[in-house]
C-alpha cells in the first residue's frame, strides 16, 4: 500500500517498528520519520496498518495528540468498530478518524486493486480518496464511522465459511473419483467459485494459510481474531446459525493448514 502511494507521486513519510521494513520505501524516496509523533505532526492523511485492536490503540494514543486540524487518521487494520468510534471521540478538534479496512491480499495490494471499505463523514472521506485510490479499487464509502469495520468482519466471516465449504468440495470430488486439482480449477471459473476456492487453486491450503516455524499460521491467527471480533459484534443478537457453524469449521481448516495438500 505504501509503495503504491509513493509511486503515485504523493509525499510519503513512513514509520515502522522494525526499521528494515521501511528501508525499501526510503530507498525509493519516502521520508523516514524518527518517531510516531513526528510522523503525525506532518501528515495530512495518516494510515495505520497494524495487527490488533491493542496495537491500533497504542499507535493512536501517540499520534492523535500530535495531529493538526484538517488531518485524517485512517485505520486500515481490521478492528472492532467501537474502537474507531472511541478514537474519533478522543481526537483533537478538527482531526477526523476514518475506518478504512482493506481486503484482497498482498498481490492485489501491489496491483492497486484492494477493496477499501470506508466508514466516516463525507468530507474527510473525499479528502482521503486520492490516497486510498492509489492502492484501492474499488474504494467504497459504506456508511458512518465503524461501518467499514462491520462490513469487513462480515466479509471475513463469509470467507471463513467458504474455506470450510471448499474443503468439503475437495473431499467430495476425491470421493467421487474426480481429479481434485482439475476439478477445483474448473470450479474456480464457474458458478461455484469463491475467493477461498481461488486461493486453494493457486497453491492449495498450505499456500492459503502457510505455516510459520511455531507451527501455527499468521492467516489463521488473523482469521481467529476476526471471528472473535464478530462474536463481540453479535453479542446482543443471535448469530446466523448456518454461517456461524461454517465459519468456525473454516477456522479449524485454516489452523490445520496443509492437511488438504497432504491428502493429495
Amino acid at each position: 500500500m505504501a509503495q503504491r502511494i509513493l509511486e503515485a507521486g504523493h509525499h510519503l513519510a513512513v514509520y515502522a517498528r522494525r526499521p528494515e521494513q521501511a528501508r525499501p520505501l526510503i530507498m525509493r524516496g519516502a521520508i523516514a520519520a524518527d518517531s510516531l509523533g513526528a510522523l503525525a505532526a506532518h501528515s495530512e492523511v495518516l494510515g495505520v496498518c497494524v495487527g490488533t485492536d491493542d496495537q491500533v490503540q497504542q499507535v493512536a494514543d501517540v499520534v492523535l495528540p500530535h495531529m493538526t486540524a484538517g488531518s485524517v487518521l485512517a485505520v486500515h487494520s481490521t478492528v472492532a468498530p467501537q474502537l474507531c468510534v472511541r478514537l474519533a471521540a478522543a481526537a483533537p478538534h478538527g482531526v477526523e478518524v476514518l475506518d478504512a479496512p482493506v481486503s484482497g491480499g498482498r498481490a492485489r495490494a501491489f496491483d492497486g486493486e484492494l477493496t477499501v471499505m470506508v466508514g466516516g463523514p463525507e468530507l474527510p472521506v473525499q479528502q482521503s480518496l486520492p490516497v486510498f485510490e492509489t492502492f484501492g479499487s474499488p474504494v467504497l464509502h459504506v456508511g458512518p464511522l465503524g461501518s467499514g469495520q462491520v462490513l469487513k468482519l462480515v466479509n471475513n466471516y463469509l470467507f471463513a465459511a467458504q474455506v470450510a465449504v471448499t474443503e468439503q468440495a475437495i473431499v467430495l470430488c476425491r470421493e467421487l473419483g474426480l481429479d481434485v486439482a482439475l476439478s477445483m480449477t474448473a470450479i474456480a471459473s464457474s458458478t461455484g467459485s469463491s475467493r477461498a476456492n481461488q486461493m486453494f487453486v493457486a497453491g492449495g491450503c498450505r499456500s492459503a494459510f502457510p505455516r510459520h516455524s511455531e507451527g501455527t499460521t499468521h492467516g489463521a491467527r488473523l482469521l481467529a481474531k476476526d471471528i472473535a471480533l464478530m462474536d463481540g459484534l453479535l453479542a446482543d443478537r443471535k448469530p446466523p446459525a448456518l454461517l456461524d457453524s461454517a465459519a468456525r469449521a473454516g477456522l479449524a481448516v485454516a489452523f490445520e493448514a496443509g492437511a488438504a495438500d497432504d491428502r493429495g
